[in-house]
């Protein structure tokens, strides 16, 4: 049997230009909902499109469009969760096929579920913040991708406790990690010193490179500021670097748009060096997010297209 990394990136073969995307919603406080019967809830949106690739047969270049799914064709989905930290649920960052099960992650309560069915979340993990030990906290899940026969999962970077990992193997135990010698030296390898700090969202495991993609959704040699992060922070930079983070260079992935941040990418199955991805902007109460798609060259294969005023936080190709 395939490695659980290999076989998601051989699920589709190099003949496929035709791909289901799986996309769902992290709204923050707008996810409370009231129930039918009174209850309070937290909910998401999982939506459906389809991306199709083509090739120009005179100049090779590549090119993806997108095509939206209708709600009223299976296109749209809404999750609802009942498990909540501090007033907050339902915030899922990311998605991942892991085997034949589509998981997302709660980057507010740790909440690990298999999503079944279109709209039936099942619990399978809370994860803890840190190692686990020091506070009864969520987990800032925030990107996840397949090494192996394990599902890894992280988080900002920002601080301390965010520099953690979360290792699941398939029976979905648990192992924590702390990546803090691994994000200190992609800070060190873009010049960020003691004042500035990156954010990560969005990171994936290439096995047939044995290589670590990271695609961070603000830079800033500066101290966080708010309102300065939410404008000026995104980046176009992506990080590429061996197993052990020894090796690491960087390329820059079309204009920056200094508003947009990367917040989930995926390789494409059959597909090696090419990259669906999303990015979301939040100014305030303002949230849009776009879809792009690049290669590890750092060619865009399709400029930003706009998916809606809200905020989404995980793609998979399904």
């Amino acid at each position: 049997m395939q490695l659980a990394d290999r076989q998601r990136l051989t699920r589709y073969t190099a003949d496929i230009d035709t791909y289901t995307l799986a996309i769902i919603t992290d709204e923050d406080h707008a996810s409370q909902v009231e129930l039918d019967d009174g209850q309070t809830a937290w909910q998401s949106t999982l939506r459906y499109d389809r991306l199709t690739r083509s090739q120009d047969p005179q100049t090779g270049q590549v090119r993806y469009s997108l095509e939206e799914i209708p709600a009223d064709q299976g296109g749209e989905h809404q999750l609802i969760s009942l498990i909540a930290e501090g007033g907050r649920g339902a915030e899922f960052s990311e998605l991942v096929m892991f085997g034949e099960r589509l998981v997302t992650f709660d980057d507010r309560t740790g909440l690990v579920c298999e999503i079944r069915n279109d709209n039936q979340l099942v619990p399978r993990h809370i994860l803890m913040t840190g190692s686990g030990d020091e506070r009864f906290k969520g987990f800032k899940s925030e990107w996840a991708t397949l090494k192996g026969d394990r599902l890894i999962v992280g988080s900002h970077g920002k601080k301390p406790q965010e520099e953690w990992i979360k290792v699941l193997d398939r029976d979905y135990r648990l192992q924590s990690i702390n990546w803090q010698d691994q994000y200190q030296r992609i800070r060190d390898a873009l010049g960020v010193g003691a004042d500035g700090y990156v954010i990560h969202e969005a990171a994936e495991w290439h096995p047939d490179r044995n290589e670590w993609l990271f695609f961070p959704r603000k830079i800033s040699n500066t101290p966080f500021d708010e309102p300065v992060d939410e404008r000026e922070k995104g980046t176009n930079t992506l990080i590429i670097t061996d197993d052990e983070f020894s090796d690491i260079r960087t390329i820059q992935v079309g204009e920056r748009v200094p508003e947009r941040g990367v917040s989930s990418f995926k390789l494409v199955p059959g597909r090696p060096n090419e990259c669906i991805g999303l990015k979301s902007v939040e100014i305030g109460d303002r949230t849009e997010t776009y879809l792009f798609c690049f290669d590890l060259d750092g060619n865009v294969l399709q400029e930003d297209t706009f998916l809606g005023h809200y905020k989404c936080e995980g793609v998979e190709i399904i």
